[in-house]
């Protein structure tokens, strides 16, 4: 993986005679980049000597946001030397409750912690109620996790709602994948998200998925 530069007039000619190449596989850097090498484009390469990760994956994509969370950082975002400039919210700070427990966590503008965070990132506009446990997990903005329910080595897109007591995947330890939630769902209270399932829909009040 890499960072490309292109004119826009050479990139769309290699493109298309790509896409007109029924031998093709439609791959840009198993068909594309070899075919400009062979007709002697002029091309450079160089080595980026900083982090980079490919998150094409779903484990890839939590490692990559536990790679934050170490002692010393592999990705340090609070590395003087290697700014990060990003879009921030409009949201007010983080806030947390009087029985809140945040440990070893990065918690974004606008979240509201009650319960219980270990080892995980919440992106902005998060809820965790009082009695919420998240751990292990990478949860996007919007979520809001009920009291009781139990968030466990799991990625959870936007604007989702963990109902009261429900439970999304389990201990790190002895899963055999992580739990994954898609944007906008509902799980209703007390039903429950195996470990290492992917789930895109809505899941009813007590219902195991």
């Amino acid at each position: 993986m890499g960072v490309y530069i292109f004119t826009a007039e050479k990139l769309y000619k290699y493109l298309e005679e790509d896409e007109n190449d029924p031998e093709s596989s439609k791959d840009f850097g198993k068909n594309v980049l070899p075919a400009m090498l062979n007709a002697g484009e002029r091309m450079f390469a160089y080595k980026f000597e900083g982090y980079w990760k490919d998150v094409g994956t779903i484990s890839s994509l939590w490692e990559a946001n536990m790679d934050l969370l170490d002692e010393q950082p592999t990705f340090d975002v609070a590395d003087s030397s290697w700014k990060i400039h990003s879009r921030n919210p409009l949201a007010p700070p983080e806030y947390l409750g009087e029985k809140a427990e945040v440990k070893n966590s990065m918690i974004a503008l606008g979240c509201e912690v009650y319960g219980t965070v270990e080892k995980s990132i919440l992106s902005s506009n998060v809820v965790v109620e009082e009695g919420a446990v998240v751990k292990d997990s990478v949860i996007m903005s919007g979520t809001v996790v009920k009291s009781g329910a139990v968030v466990n080595y799991a990625i959870i897109d936007e604007d989702v709602t963990v109902g009261e007591k429900a439970v999304i995947g389990e201990d790190k330890e002895i899963a055999k994948g992580i739990a994954v939630l898609g944007r906008g769902i509902n799980v209703g209270a007390g039903a429950s998200v195996a470990a290492g399932n992917i789930v895109d829909r809505d899941i009813k009040e007590g219902e195991e998925a």
